[in-house]
């Protein structure tokens, strides 16, 4: 009698995890700043297996699930998506935000993004007044993005600068540096800073 092999495109066993859920615990992992090796030391999963788990080419059984959900304090049911929790769905509502005045009440922002500050990319609702300036030349890694809800802002970017109005979206680098400056009164922008991290 011949050996039985199984073709790597039939079905996993049916105690395996579909790979799909290898891209959240990567998200879930970098949003808590382990590394693929610290999660495999908590987990007692190889490196590598993990790794393939993460880019949806290998499945992990529900023991092993388990595991990995523990060290990432969540639970099996969010990483399978069957359950959503607040470790996968932020919210912030209009009623909650909290504006913090900054330079004499010139500006104000609302931090949006988690206040633990391991989220990317990072949110915020910027809101200034004509003639008032943020950022003062600032620079970062990633990218910036602006999209104006209300009113009129300038961007300066080193020797080049353009102007946004409601409804205006713009993206750059983050390492030019740049300026705001308020145009019109009661503008409000959200902006959004992407750090664009790859890696394990």
């Amino acid at each position: 009698m011949g050996y039985q092999t199984r073709n790597p495109r039939q079905a996993p066993p049916p105690d395996a995890v579909i790979p799909a859920s290898g891209r959240l615990v990567r998200a879930l992992r970098l949003r808590r700043q382990l590394t693929l090796e610290q999660l495999a030391e908590e987990t007692a999963l190889s490196k590598g297996h993990l790794s393939r788990f993460e880019r949806g080419e290998k499945a992990l059984s529900i023991a092993a699930l388990v595991r990995v959900a523990q060290a990432l304090h969540t639970s099996v049911a969010s990483l399978l998506g069957e359950q959503v929790g607040e470790d996968i769905l932020h919210v912030v509502r209009a009623s909650e935000r909290q504006l913090r005045r900054v330079n004499a009440g010139k500006y104000a922002f609302a931090p949006l993004s988690r206040a633990d500050g391991n989220e990317s990319p990072t949110a915020f609702l910027l809101q200034l007044s004509a003639e008032s300036v943020f950022g003062e030349e600032a620079f970062h890694g990633g990218d910036e993005i602006f999209f104006v809800l209300s009113g009129a802002i300038e961007i300066e970017l080193a020797a080049h600068s353009v102007i946004l109005r409601q409804g205006d979206y713009a993206q750059f680098p983050g390492l030019v540096r740049h300026r705001l400056r308020g145009v019109e009164p009661n503008t409000e922008v959200l902006i959004i800073v992407a750090d664009n991290k790859v890696g394990g």
